[in-house]
């Protein structure tokens, strides 16, 4: 029997945003130096100096948006002048002689007050200057300071953020370090550095109120404060930074739009039928895999190069454009027969030793940290295909009924299910049928009673213990008595707490049934909040896995109580939650919209 094997899937998977702000400039480091803590003062003085702090600094950044949109609006109005101006030219006309003269007498005689005003713009001119030399110089000790700081840390850095620069906490460490994003930096910075909850929001709140009036004036949507607050300025290429890949979390959209291309027949000729996928853009570079004449590909990046970066089944590295078709006839084409009508490259290496691999953060694929779990565990399932069905078994060998067969398939993977499907069928996050992924387990009902559970295998298609005489069995689903999915395993990497998918309620938990509430989901973005603090309105932070918003007038505040075998706690409010109704907290605004909206029994914790 082979033994389930755990292979973590190499595609990047898209967090919900946790804003920081540098308050000085700092260095991204890339990796976390020897025995340096990066812990911040967790005291109420400290906490308070901080907020005044960033107050200070918000206000400062505040005033130079002001500067720069009363600039903006003086040009503006300048505009209109002109414009204005243009129209009255028949009453400039009548009166040209008197200007004339006038402009005349002025020339020829300039007055004290002409003279006055050219020293004070002579004075203003000098005074920019000195400013100038001075931001000068003070940038000059700010890089000579990171970079002794760098020799003391004998830590590489692999970019910096100028004072008040944005930056996102994906991971935070136990020793007060925090791998972060910011740009196209990733690496790791101190939390004594930057400003988070409170005093970020406060940076936030400005740089927001800048981007909404910057998307205004240039007639477009707001997307966020990314192009309005700085991000870190690279010091080295991202594919030589070893902590790019320390955790493949990223707030970025990293699931790109098929651009699909077929390998040319021009192959014959020019390269006799084969087509390599370089790691590097160039012949003399390692061939990471194999295409031929026909076979399909994704166009990821550089399209427009004459070398483009492609993925192909789980190949990805740089092609030949010249080699691919990728017209509109070729997307028709594709689009109509379907992907799985195509072959893909063929394997030189394991992806994870292709330096290519992480050329770009985005694939075709969505990548999650369950993925190649899924594919392992339908693996691993199949291999008793065939053995018997035994009412009341357990064995995947000796033989198992329905629920017994996905009880141990998941146990191998370390989950405890119930015993029953009754009782399966209400663990995980329940989900439609059609929204099943491989692993997740669909049921049958009639009459309002759960009587048969298969595991989905993908396609319409299970694996299930179907009955004595079939026993274990590939099958399809039947839709007819598909009444609902359950999903268990757990998709997303949550930055705290437990995914929302896990169960972690036994049956001697449950208490008082509150009966059936609407179940939303939602993140602390500004689209669901308007705001990113991650501070929800009772004043603590957010967790997956733990927090959700009640009605306090139906769950006081505190309260825990169970919805889909998953343990919750009300610590958050908000307008539109409205008695018989629940918000349930997620990291990612991508699965918030996913999930959507069901309904669920509530019950007390005991």
């Amino acid at each position: 029997m082979k033994q389930p094997e755990m292979v973590e899937d190499f595609r990047f998977w898209t967090v919900a945003r946790k804003y920081a702000f540098a308050r000085t400039a700092i260095n991204v480091r890339e990796e976390i130096p020897e025995a340096a803590d990066g812990r911040a003062d967790t005291s109420e003085e400290a906490k308070e100096a901080e907020l005044e702090a960033a107050k200070k600094d918000a206000k400062e950044l505040r005033a130079g948006f002001d500067k720069e949109n009363q600039k903006y609006n003086t040009k503006k109005v300048k505009r209109t002048k002109t414009a204005k101006g243009v129209k009255k030219s028949t009453q400039i006309k009548l009166t040209g002689l008197n200007i004339f003269s006038s402009a005349k007498l002025k020339a020829e005689a300039p007055n004290q007050t002409n003279l006055k005003a050219g020293k004070r713009v002579e004075t203003a001119r000098q005074a920019e200057k000195d400013l100038q030399k001075q931001k000068e110089e003070q940038a000059a000790k700010v890089t000579a300071d990171l970079a002794a700081q760098q020799m003391e840390e004998k830590v590489r850095s692999v970019g910096m953020i100028s004072q008040d620069g944005l930056l996102y906490i994906l991971k935070e460490e136990d020793n007060g370090w925090l791998y972060v994003e910011s740009g196209n930096v990733r690496g790791f910075v101190k939390a004594s550095e930057i400003y988070t909850e409170d005093a970020a929001q406060e940076l936030l709140d400005v740089y927001q109120t800048q981007a909404r009036l910057k998307a205004s004036k240039e007639n477009k949507d707001y997307t966020g404060i990314e192009g309005t607050a700085k991000t870190a300025q690279a010091l080295i290429d991202a594919k030589d930074n070893q902590a790019y890949t320390y955790l493949r979390a990223t707030v970025k959209q990293t699931v790109a739009d098929k651009e699909p291309a077929l390998v040319s027949d021009q192959l014959d000729t020019d390269k006799k039928g084969i087509l390599n996928i370089q790691e590097e853009k160039n012949a003399d570079s390692r061939v990471v895999g194999t295409m031929t004449a026909g076979e399909l590909c994704y166009i990821l990046a550089d399209e427009d190069s004459d070398w483009v970066y492609v993925e192909s089944g789980d190949v990805r590295g740089f092609a030949e454009k010249k080699y691919l078709k990728s017209d509109a006839e070729t997307k028709a084409q594709v689009t109509e027969r379907g992907a799985d009508a195509y072959s893909v490259a063929e394997e030189n290496m394991d992806p994870e030793d292709n330096k290519a691999l992480y050329y770009t953060l985005t694939s075709t694929k969505e990548g999650t940290p369950s993925g190649e779990i899924r594919q392992s565990m339908i693996e691993y399932a199949s291999q008793f295909v065939g053995n018997p069905y035994v009412w009341g078994g357990t064995s995947l060998t000796n033989g198992a009924d329905c629920s017994g067969f996905v009880q141990q398939i998941y146990k191998a993977y370390g989950y405890d299910l119930p015993r029953v499907a009754e009782d399966q069928s209400q663990y995980g996050t329940k989900i439609p049928v059609e929204d099943a992924q491989p692993g997740d387990l669909i049921f049958y009902a009639k009459n309002g009673y759960v009587y048969h559970v298969v595991m989905y295998a993908g396609d319409g298609k299970t694996i299930e213990a179907a009955n004595e005489d079939a026993g274990i069995i590939y099958g399809t689903v039947y839709n007819k008595d598909a009444v609902w999915a359950t999903r268990i395993l757990d998709d997303h990497y949550t930055v705290a707490g437990g995914g929302i998918g896990t169960v972690n309620a036994t049956e001697e938990m449950y208490g008082a049934d509150l009966g059936n509430f609407t179940i939303t989901y939602y993140c602390a973005c500004e689209i669901c909040c308007n705001k990113a603090d991650g501070i929800t309105a009772t004043g603590t932070p957010v967790i997956e896995g733990q927090t959700i918003a009640v009605d306090p007038s139906v769950i006081p505040y505190g309260t825990k109580v169970i919805i889909g075998g998953h343990i919750f706690t009300a610590e958050d409010c908000g307008g539109a939650i409205k008695k018989n109704h629940i918000d349930v907290y997620v990291n990612s605004h991508e699965e918030a919209l996913a999930l959507g909206v069901t309904n669920a029994e509530v019950y007390l914790v005991k």
